[in-house]
């Protein structure tokens, strides 16, 4: 059993990931906030640690495996760029330093598999050996190339640590940026461009990082499902009906809810899983379309048969005990 903690309590992947990993591992939460739901067997703790408090608590609990989830820009809109850099990228480095100082094992830190850029020169899958992009204008990317930077640098110094970076895909949860475009009522794209997209159950990226912890392998693994589909099927199959706009109405700026560049409703970022799946033994247990399916609100008579399920579900197991 291997003693791990997860840095970030907020966010639908951290609660999931709490919910796994406390199954199998001695685990503590640590985050700014209360966790955003249940956490199973794992301890937690809401405060705003400093590098000293943080060596203090790694080196009393004797963490072994550190899980880096504790990054703006993830579950909530980002703050002004001054504050999104002191907390994304100088917060990272005052974990990473701790981390060294205390003798951790391990770390697994979060990316995002759109790292890489969108762009009409990317091939149908991107593998972990392409250069991510430096240069991002906006958003969450914007500060995950330093941070991918720092923790390469991080893991080029100091080869006694073990150092993991997930870049998954968008996740399916109410609390992703992307999501949060999707569910809106009519969501805008550029007319004449369907980018292919990949988006991720968040219980396939809570296995993820069971499976980076447990097999603790070094460098970075795209985590996404292996079937992309294009963006106007993905808003269909949510329940919505994309709408078509003109590129120069936006003057190079994205549509209202879009998290990133306008250039990903442009052009495809899909990445390739195969290294996770093979050093890792990760698969995604969900195809997009049975994904996107269990988003969608069930119909009355959908709801009525889930509910007479249940019941006799409920019943059989009652006559049995």
């Amino acid at each position: 059993m291997t003693r791990v903690l997860i840095n970030g309590a907020t966010g639908q992947l951290s609660v999931r990931a709490a919910q796994l990993l406390s199954q199998q591992h001695d685990t503590i939460v640590v985050g700014r906030h209360p966790p955003a739901g249940p956490i199973g067997c794992a301890e937690w703790l809401t405060a705003r640690l400093d590098r000293k408090q943080w060596l203090e608590l790694l080196r009393t609990a004797a963490i072994e495996t550190v899980v880096h989830f504790d990054l703006l820009g993830f579950n909530e809109a980002l703050p002004d760029h001054e504050t999104t850099v002191q907390h994304n990228v100088i917060g990272t480095m005052e974990l990473l330093g701790a981390c060294r100082a205390a003798g951790v094992r391990h770390i697994v830190a979060r990316s995002h598999g759109w790292i890489y850029g969108a762009s009409p020169l990317n091939p149908l899958l991107i593998s972990e050996d392409r250069p991510i992009k430096t240069q991002h204008t906006r958003g969450l990317l914007r500060t995950l190339a330093e941070v991918e930077q720092i923790v390469a640098d991080f893991a080029a110094r100091h080869p006694q640590i073990t150092v993991t970076l997930l870049r998954c895909v968008p996740i399916l949860a109410p609390d992703d940026p992307v999501m949060q475009y999707l569910s809106s009522l009519s969501p805008q794209m550029l007319f004449g461009f369907d980018p292919m997209i990949q988006l991720l159950h968040v219980d396939d990226a809570a296995k993820a990082v069971l499976a980076a912890v447990d097999q603790s392998a070094g460098g970075a693994f795209n985590i996404a499902p292996e079937h992309p589909l294009p963006l106007s099927q993905v808003i269909r199959r949510l329940g919505r009906q994309p709408v078509p706009a003109l590129g120069p109405l936006f003057n190079n700026q994205p549509p209202p809810g879009w998290p990133f560049e306008v250039d990903y409703l442009r052009y495809r970022c899909t990445i390739d899983p195969q290294r996770a799946c093979r050093v890792l033994g990760w698969t995604a247990d969900y195809e997009m379309t049975a994904a996107l399916d269990a988003l969608k609100p069930l119909t009355p008579e959908e709801e009525q048969q889930a509910a007479a399920r249940a019941l006799s579900e409920f019943l059989n197991r009652r006559r049995k005990a």
